[in-house]
């Protein structure tokens, strides 16, 4: 893939890449799996004039869109409008890669807001915070799907069977199942299925199998900033919130018509069965 001046990085990006992004657990191991996992994840990046990387973004499947996870640009092309080319550039590759959309968390005020704006994402869900727990390290192990994204159903109880505290902020289109994505050390949800977080030893037990086979010690799941009931439940389950501030999921969908669902539910057939 080349965009312009955009490049798709590969395995031979690898030390350039590291020596400008600074992710928690993200390591020469981590960032090797999702270089070689085909359009699983898509790091692209443009050269500096001095020679080398000068920018980065990081962007992975979730569900039907291009999660773009963060750009990171070197100190002399700071200011340069590199991050703003790569933007544009992923959101190109996405539409000509048969994604649905782009999506991304923003935080108002912040600079990525004003990104989100240019690439006119549109708010989509309520206010939310992310949190994360760990994984428990018993149960029983799961065969490691061939893909790291994917979706998951959380078999709930009757009792607990109605609506989510956190519907499937992709595709709203079922109570019980979300859409997941493996980011470094945690299994990233893109709901909260079941109606309370006092449920939530359900949806870490459907959950903890999953994000044990793909290596994950965390499991993230986002949940409304305005319920404050279920702010504290999490606190007090040692829960750690991922965000000081809250932030919304703003998304840009490219076809919303018939023939693009049919598209894409032939394209979703198609990466089931690979």
């Amino acid at each position: 893939m080349r965009v312009g001046r955009v490049r798709r990085l590969t395995t031979s990006d690898t030390d350039e890449i590291l020596r400008i992004v600074e992710l928690e657990e993200l390591d020469t191991v981590a960032l090797t799996r999702e270089l070689a996992a085909g359009d699983d994840y898509l790091w692209v990046g443009l050269d500096s004039p001095a020679g080398g990387l000068g920018a980065v973004h990081r962007s992975m499947r979730w569900g039907n869109h291009l999660l773009l996870k963060g750009v990171f640009v070197d100190e002399p092309l700071r200011g340069s409008g590199a991050a703003l080319e790569l933007a544009f550039a992923l959101r190109d590759a996405a539409r000509n890669r048969g994604y649905a959309g782009l999506a991304a968390w923003v935080e108002p005020h912040k600079p990525e807001a004003g990104l989100a704006h240019m690439l006119r994402l549109r708010a989509t869900g309520p206010m939310i915070h992310r949190f994360d727990v760990p994984v428990p390290g018993d149960g029983l192990a799961v065969a490691a799907p061939a893909h790291s994204t994917g979706r998951l159903v959380v078999d709930l109880p009757d009792s607990v069977r109605s609506a989510p505290l956190m519907g499937d902020l992709l595709s709203g289109d079922s109570l019980t199942a979300v859409c997941w994505v493996l980011d470094r050390h945690r299994l990233v949800l893109s709901g909260f299925p079941s109606h309370s977080v006092s449920d939530l030893h359900l949806v870490i037990a459907a959950a903890g199998p999953l994000a044990r086979s793909q290596g994950a010690s965390f499991v993230e799941f986002p949940v409304p900033a305005a319920d404050l009931s279920a702010a504290f439940t999490l606190a007090a389950l040692k829960a750690r919130r991922l965000s000081r501030t809250p932030v919304r999921l703003g998304r840009l969908d490219f076809d919303t018509g018939r023939h693009a669902t049919d598209r894409q539910e032939r394209r979703e057939a198609a990466h089931d069965a690979a």
